[in-house]
Parts: C-alpha cells; structure tokens; sequence
C-alpha cells in the first residue's frame, strides 16, 4: 500500500472513532465478527457464504449466530436481485437460544454517480419457516461508497419493517454502518468498521447500542 493509502486508511479509521465517540458512554458496546465466501458463477452472477457472531455487555457476551447462504444475479441496467437461505440463532434474556430459519429474497439496485462514488439500493424480504411459517418482516438498506485505490469508504442505512402484524410498530429497527475495507490481494479483504443499532420498543421509546464490526471476505 502507498504512503497516500495508508494516510487515507488512517484517516477513515479515525472518522470512524470520532463517530464512535459522539456515541453515550453509558450504552453498550458490541463486537460483531462477519466472515464471508464468494465464488463468481458468471459475470453477472455468485453465490456465497456468510457467517456472523454477535457479543453484547461490552462485548463479553456472545448471543447471536447467523449464516446466508446466497445467490446473487445482476440482471440489466443497474438491476439485480438475491436469493438467501437465512439461519438464525439468538440468545435470549432467559439464557435459552431460539433458532429461526428463513427463505429470503429481493431487488438490487446500483449506479454510479460521477465524482460522490456508488450508490445501492437494497431490499430483503424475509419468510419465516418456522415457530411459525410466515412473513416476517424486510430489510430495505442503502450504501454509498467511494474507491480510493484498494480501500473502499462504505455508509449504509438499513430499516427493519415489519410484515407479520405481530409488533407493535410497523418501523422497529434501525441500523447504521461506516465501514473502511481494504482490498488486501485479489482473493482477500479486511475491513473495520462502527455500527449503531436503535431498537424500538413498546411504548414508543428507542435504545440504541454500538459496535466495532471486523469483516474478513474471500473471493474465488
């Protein structure tokens, strides 16, 4: 990496601390762990694997575990869409662990806009199959990011809706990522990023916690 990348990793990597900062110190603070695997079919298509491990009370605590497995096809124009098999397995206030399974599916959207970078448009509908079979809710989310070399500077926004009528609020959550990764070699990235989540609950009130997020993805 030149002398220029390095400083502009170290600058991103900063950003992402002070932004950590702004956060209340009295909130909890979460590690999350996200490995993937991506093999090309075509131009236009992959499938991959993707595993992720969730510690909460200041990251002592491991509670969640999920995995996608997805295929993923660009179709014309910026369009395209995934397919996911989901698993989940979560930790709950009773120390027991839940499981849901899910089928998973939506549109893509990408463009690249002169000089700012790449925006994608994302929605996932999620379909419960099991405790019970139904919709369960989906994920609409936005990216924007900007290539400097082999380091790419990511924000994104994802909501949580709900589609089971279960909830109390149709709008119950609420994600937002910045995230540096590094294009370590033509198969291997790293990436480091600061992720707070906002949770909505019964009466109304949000609270919120933040994370560091690790990301280690190969491509094949």
């Amino acid at each position: 990496m030149t002398t220029m990348r390095r400083r502009i990793t170290l600058m991103a990597a900063a950003t992402l601390l002070v932004a950590a900062g702004i956060a209340l110190g009295a909130e909890d603070w979460q590690y999350w762990s996200t490995w993937s695997a991506t093999r090309g079919l075509s131009e236009k298509s992959a499938v991959s694997a993707l595993a992720e491990v969730y510690f909460r009370d200041d990251m002592s605590d491991d509670y969640v575990y999920d995995e996608y497995i997805t295929y993923a096809r660009q179709i014309a124009y910026g369009f395209g869409m995934v397919c996911q098999a989901y698993f989940e397995s979560v930790e709950t206030a009773e120390d027991e662990w839940t499981g849901t399974r899910s089928v998973v599916a939506g549109p893509t959207y990408a463009v690249d806009i002169p000089v700012v970078g790449k925006l994608k448009l994302e929605d996932r509908f999620f379909y419960r199959i099991n405790s019970p079979a139904e919709w369960d809710y989906h994920r609409p989310r936005v990216y924007l990011s900007h290539d400097v070399g082999s380091v790419t500077l990511m924000l994104s926004d994802e909501m949580r809706l709900d589609l089971s009528g279960d909830r109390p609020h149709d709008f119950f959550r609420n994600r937002i990522y910045a995230t540096v990764l590094w294009k370590r070699t033509e198969t291997l990235t790293l990436g480091l990023g600061y992720l707070r989540q906002s949770d909505r609950a019964e009466d109304d009130d949000w609270s919120s916690f933040n994370g560091v997020q690790t990301v280690v993805g190969i491509t094949f």
